[in-house]
């Protein structure tokens, strides 16, 4: 016989939270925050208006949760995905490789709309800044973790800060013309080369 699994209530409510927030964030990457509506959200997730309103009251309230969960998403999968790859293929220029990749999917263009949001938004700007330091941070300590020698180079983490804004630029200006691509890529290859160079040229750890 099948043994149906029932959910607690906590689960319950993490799952339809859930829900509502993966609608979100799939809305403000199709959409953009200007054409972003709940009655979107709620269609997209299955529930009521009832449902999304007992779970987040305001709509600064469910954007706002959604932000928190894209960005803590991304930090977790970039670590995963980088975990995945074969120990003899970590090098530098794969890192970069995998950390593209979260600038060209429909989480980093959801993401782009909050954080052009968050400029005006009193309630939202310490939600996406204090998400994106985290994101930050975690690409830092992946690094340092997987290229120790690289890490005790002076302004390493400037310079890995310094990629992330590069790529936050050469990916939105890829969503905005499609000739852009190759632009991009010839950027991010010259970069992988004169990183990867340093972490080669740099001292190894007794």
């Amino acid at each position: 016989m099948t043994r149906i699994m029932r959910l607690s209530q906590p689960e319950r409510v993490e799952a339809m939270r859930g829900r509502l927030l993966d609608a979100t964030i799939d809305s403000l990457a199709l959409s953009g925050y200007h054409g972003f509506s709940t009655n979107d959200v709620v269609r997209r997730a299955g529930v009521s208006r009832g449902a999304l309103a007992h779970h987040f009251p305001t709509k600064a309230d469910l954007v706002a949760a959604a932000a928190d969960r894209l960005i803590g998403q991304r930090a977790t999968e970039f670590r995963e995905r980088f975990a995945a790859v074969p120990p003899r293929r970590r090098t530098v220029a794969k890192a970069l490789d995998v950390l593209w990749t979260f600038f060209d999917d429909r989480g980093f263009h959801a993401l782009l709309e909050l954080a052009v949001a968050a400029r005006t938004d009193a309630e939202l700007r310490p939600v996406v800044a204090a998400g994106l330091r985290h994101a930050s941070d975690v690409t830092r300590q992946v690094f340092a973790e997987s290229f120790p020698a690289l890490a005790q180079q002076p302004f390493i983490a400037e310079v890995l800060d310094g990629i992330l804004a590069l790529y936050v630029g050469l990916a939105a200006e890829s969503a905005l013309d499609d000739d852009a691509g190759h632009r991009a890529s010839a950027v991010r290859s010259v970069l992988k080369g004169a990183l990867s160079l340093g972490a080669a040229s740099a001292p190894s750890l007794p």
